[in-house]
């Protein structure tokens, strides 16, 4: 299918010490430079299942910019909705993680991310609507996603990213006009932010009924909440052995999009995320590059 993927693209500086977190000073440890941003990781997971994936995102003008950007076209992506802007440096999100490369605490320098906004968006409409399904991000601002929401012609599916991103979310479809979108995943303390629910199951249900049709809560190491039409089903998680749990979300819900795209809807597609999520967790990168679509036969 042809999926279009709208959102951030970074330079992921993941640190791994090994000695106690709270060792003082310099500490012997893991440092590895990898392409990352929800988006783009979503975008990545896709064109190894064989999708034809358009990314439309931001780049700086840095040595990272043209890496990251040779990379994705290696990949397969098509960039031609992409932007690249003299004027500013690539995003970077330095995250400091412990053995299981759960983040322990992190610093971000995304202002490039402000550039993807009303203006810059409403220019490329027209194209985004020639796609099959639509996947966005939160890091487009408030405006520009309520008018995704509004104008988008295929299925949309929308990643929270985090907590403090997710609120653009509820924003966005308090503005928007339509005010409905196909699908939504999101963790819990994101979904507490958009629906004030500190429960999980009530937490889904509520973003079922204000407009989200298919939610996709993960819950860490027990597993996904899929909520719709008001029923909430719990699915463990898959177990295997942790290198790293970075990208494994943004693997899940290529996952799930994938089953979307070949057929499988609803619960079944929880099987598929599930299934993406648990390789990817087998490997140090954000995406293991080894996902292929066997893996789900």
């Amino acid at each position: 299918m042809k999926i279009t993927v709208i959102g951030e693209s970074n330079i992921d500086i993941a640190v791994k010490p090994h000695a106690e977190a709270n060792a003082k000073g310099c500490v012997p440890g893991n440092i590895a430079f990898h392409h990352g941003g929800v988006a783009r990781n979503i975008a990545h997971n896709l064109c190894l299942l064989n999708h034809e994936v358009m990314l439309v995102s931001v780049f700086g003008n840095d040595d990272f910019a043209n890496r990251m950007i040779s990379d994705c076209e290696q990949i397969g992506m098509d960039l031609s909705l992409s932007d690249q802007f003299e004027d500013v440096k690539s995003p970077i999100f330095l995250s400091f993680n412990d053995d299981n490369g759960n983040m322990v605490s992190a610093v971000s320098d995304v202002r490039l991310n402000d550039r993807m906004d009303l203006g810059w968006l409403k220019d490329k409409m027209e194209a985004i609507n020639t796609s099959d399904i639509v996947v966005a991000d939160t890091l487009l601002s408030t405006e520009a996603l309520s008018y995704l929401i509004d104008h988008c012609e295929a299925p949309l599916y929308i990643d929270t990213v985090s907590p403090g991103k997710a609120v653009r979310f509820a924003e966005a479809m308090k503005i928007s006009k339509k005010q409905a979108v196909f699908a939504l995943k999101c963790n819990m303390a994101e979904a507490e932010q958009i629906t004030g629910e500190s429960k999980t199951i009530e937490a889904s249900k509520k973003l079922n009924d204000n407009g989200v049709n298919n939610v996709y809560l993960t819950i860490g190491s027990r597993g996904v909440i899929y909520c719709s039409d008001g029923v909430a089903t719990t699915f463990p998680a898959l177990p295997t052995a942790i290198v790293n749990v970075t990208g494994s979300g943004d693997a899940f819900f290529a996952g799930v999009i994938h089953a979307n795209a070949i057929g499988h809807f609803g619960k079944d597609a929880v099987l598929f995320g599930l299934k993406a999520a648990q390789h990817n967790i087998k490997n140090e990168a954000p995406v293991n590059p080894t996902l292929r679509v066997s893996m789900f036969i």
